[in-house]
């Protein structure tokens, strides 16, 4: 169980983060053709922190608080990060975290698969569809891609 204890903790932690920079991007972002379908996206990526949460639960996993603490603490260090504007929010921001949070998902995709797999060996978590889950990280990745996009799109429109 010592790994399954790391792993689950682990990516705990990254969820974590990834749902702090997504409702971050969210309220950049709420006032644009794109907030509402952020928010959607924000929503089910926090519903997929509560399903981890449980997961943890079913097997006995408790802890990982510090490895949560210093995750919220990197993501709240990565918006000190130069992007062309002191003050204000910057097209480049939007796009690199957009990017970031694409690279959670993917990530957030293989805790999945790898639940997937495992689960036939571990009953506690055989009330878990794993697949469905995998299939809504695709989902948000989907719409992730299209609000990129736009954000691409603005940040040559903005002089980069």
């Amino acid at each position: 169980m010592q790994y399954w204890e790391t792993y689950l903790n682990d990516h705990r932690a990254g969820a974590t983060a990834g749902t702090a920079l997504v409702r971050r991007i969210w309220r950049n972002n709420r006032r644009s053709k794109w907030g509402p379908i952020i928010e959607e996206v924000a929503e089910s990526i926090e519903r997929d922190l509560v399903v981890l949460e449980e997961v943890r639960a079913a097997a006995g996993i408790s802890g990982g608080d510090l490895k949560r603490a210093a995750a919220l603490l990197t993501e709240r260090a990565s918006r000190l990060k130069l992007n062309g504007h002191l003050l204000t929010y910057s097209p480049l921001s939007r796009v690199l975290e957009l990017e970031t949070l694409m690279s959670a998902v993917r990530g957030k995709q293989g805790l999945w698969v790898t639940l997937r797999s495992a689960a036939p060996t571990h009953p506690e978590w055989s009330g878990f569809d794993f697949a469905a889950l995998e299939e809504r990280g695709s989902e948000q990745l989907e719409t992730l891609g299209q609000v990129h996009e736009w954000a691409v799109t603005e940040m040559i429109g903005a002089g980069a």
